[in-house]
């Protein structure tokens, strides 16, 4: 058999919801690749449908019973990978038609970067299109390099989870992913890749992101301070490998953006956030900032999925 050219890491834990639906996204454009399906002490039916995919699918499943949070499972599925670039699919995300060739061509052309990123659609539970994830990169395919690309996403987190590729030796330095970030653990894995280089980009939505009430980005910011120490780490482990000016510059975007973050979190959990000191924060970065501020934070993209994913009740 020829070897793989990607591993797909997937968590698993109680997904049968969507399961099917994530397996079925891959069909038809798996040449080459090997999916790794960690399942952490699923309960629900989840295995079953696993090993259905397997007939049709290069799937091995990997049982991880004491496994303790999706990034450990993950990690799991890391160390395993064969393959020399790697992506990650959560249970209930998909790939778009043609991800995977797109995914190979965008390795072909942009040999050197050390991440590959996309957009994503943000979808709800009937797998409607609520938003649009994307970085900051532009409205073009290219190559954006490591210092623009590590500015931009210090700032937010804005690669969607499913919307990128990398090397699986990269991925593994330092022990894969932070396994005490649940909420961030992507974000600074995204921060890492790209002080290693350049990062190539396309404005194609090749995946789609899914917001529910039950996620972990819905549910998991309820505790604030644990939500702001989340938040803060990967801003606090990577701005020094900015330029001097450049850290000076958006240190107080990313400040701002965090502060922005968990104020929203709070409102969304009815909390009662402080938005006084958030507010100023944001005023004081002045005029001449703003417009990064916004661009940067993406903020108004992010908000109105989530704003009609409640509007639903």
């Amino acid at each position: 058999m020829t070897a793989p050219w990607l591993s797909v890491l997937m968590p698993i834990h109680d997904g049968a919801a969507t399961l099917s639906r994530t397996l079925a996204s891959l069909q038809d454009q798996c040449d080459g690749v090997e999916v790794l399906a960690v399942v952490q002490r699923s309960t629900d039916g989840s295995r079953a449908l696993l090993e259905a995919a397997a007939r049709h699918l290069d799937l091995t499943i990997i049982d991880a019973p004491d496994s303790r949070n999706w990034m450990r499972n993950t990690n799991i599925a890391l160390e395993r990978a064969s393959a020399p670039l790697a992506t990650m699919l959560h249970q209930d995300d998909l790939w778009r038609p043609g991800r995977g060739p797109a995914l190979k061509r965008m390795a072909t052309d942009h040999p050197d970067a050390r991440l590959w990123v996309h957009a994503a659609h943000y979808i709800d539970e009937a797998d409607r299109i609520i938003g649009r994830a994307a970085p900051p990169f532009g409205s073009e395919t290219g190559q954006v390099d490591s210092q623009t690309a590590l500015a931009r996403l210090i700032v937010q987190n804005s690669i969607a989870l499913p919307a990128a590729m990398f090397r699986t030796q990269d991925a593994l330095q330092d022990g894969g992913l932070d396994e005490e970030l649940w909420y961030t653990a992507d974000w600074d894995l995204w921060l890492r890749l790209a002080r290693l280089g350049p990062v190539s980009w396309t404005p194609e939505a090749l995946a789609a992101f899914r917001i529910h009430k039950s996620s972990l980005t819905m549910t998991g910011s309820r505790d604030d301070a644990d939500f702001r120490r989340q938040l803060s780490i990967p801003v606090d482990r990577h701005i020094a490998a900015l330029s001097a000016a450049q850290a000076k510059a958006m240190e107080p975007l990313a400040r701002a953006s965090n502060d922005l973050n968990a104020c929203l979190a709070g409102a969304f959990h009815g909390n009662g956030p402080t938005w006084g000191r958030t507010i100023a924060r944001i005023v004081m970065l002045g005029p001449l900032r703003w417009p990064k501020f916004f661009a940067y934070t993406n903020i108004i993209n992010r908000l109105r999925p989530r704003l009609r994913l409640r509007g639903q009740g």
